[in-house]
C-alpha cells in the first residue's frame, strides 16, 4: 500500500491561502488545477471505501485506512483509476450500503510528493488539506513541518475525521484558521 501524511483544517479565506500556496511552490515545478469531485462512501468492515467521480467524467476507487485522531496522521491507501465511474457506482451500490456523498470543488497544487488542496465542500464550508506522499517518514515529517510553518497554521484547529465524518456528525464544532 502507498502511504501519505496528512492534515486538514477549516479556513475562512481561500484567497489568502491560495497566495500562500503559490508562494510555497514558487521556484518548484508543480501542477495547479481544479476539479469538481463527488465522493461516494460505502460501508465496509475495515478502513474506508469511496468512489471519487471527477468532473462527472472519470473517477478513482479509493480504499484507505487511518486512525481518526486530531492532528497529523498517516493513511495507507490503494487507488484504482476508473474510466466509467457511473457503472461502478451501480455495482458498488448493490454490494455495499452507501453511507454519504461529499461534493466539493477542489483547487489542487501538487508536486510528485506534496499536495495542497483548497476545498469548498458543499454543506460544510472551506478547508485546507495537505498530503505528503512518502517512502521515508522522516522526510514527510520535515515537509509537513515546512508546510504548517509556511501557512502559519494552528495545529489545535486540525480536524480528526474526513469530510464524510463531518457531514455525518454536523454537531462537531470546528475551529477555523484565521486565513
Amino acid at each position: 500500500m502507498r502511504q501519505n501524511y496528512e492534515i486538514k483544517t477549516a479556513i475562512k479565506d481561500t484567497g489568502s491561502v491560495r497566495k500562500l500556496a503559490v508562494s510555497y511552490f514558487s521556484g518548484k515545478k508543480f501542477l495547479r488545477y481544479t476539479e469538481r469531485q463527488e465522493d461516494i462512501y460505502y460501508k465496509v468492515n475495515t478502513g474506508r471505501l469511496k468512489l471519487r467521480i471527477i468532473n462527472s467524467s472519470h473517477g478513482t476507487l479509493i480504499y484507505y485506512n487511518r486512525s481518526n485522531k486530531t492532528g497529523k496522521r498517516v493513511s495507507d491507501y490503494l487507488l484504482s483509476h476508473i474510466p466509467e465511474p457511473s457503472e461502478l457506482s451501480k455495482t458498488l451500490g448493490i454490494l455495499f450500503k452507501e453511507t454519504v456523498r461529499v461534493k466539493k470543488n477542489r483547487e489542487i497544487f501538487r508536486t510528485d510528493e506534496i499536495r495542497v488542496h483548497i476545498d469548498n465542500v458543499s454543506r460544510l464550508g472551506k478547508y485546507l488539506e495537505f498530503e505528503v506522499i512518502f517512502n521515508s517518514f522522516k522526510k514527510a515529517e520535515k515537509a509537513m513541518k515546512g508546510l504548517i510553518e509556511h501557512f502559519k497554521l494552528d495545529e489545535k484547529c486540525f480536524i480528526k475525521g474526513s469530510y464524510s465524518d463531518l457531514l455525518l456528525n454536523k454537531k462537531e464544532k470546528q475551529c477555523r484558521q484565521r486565513k
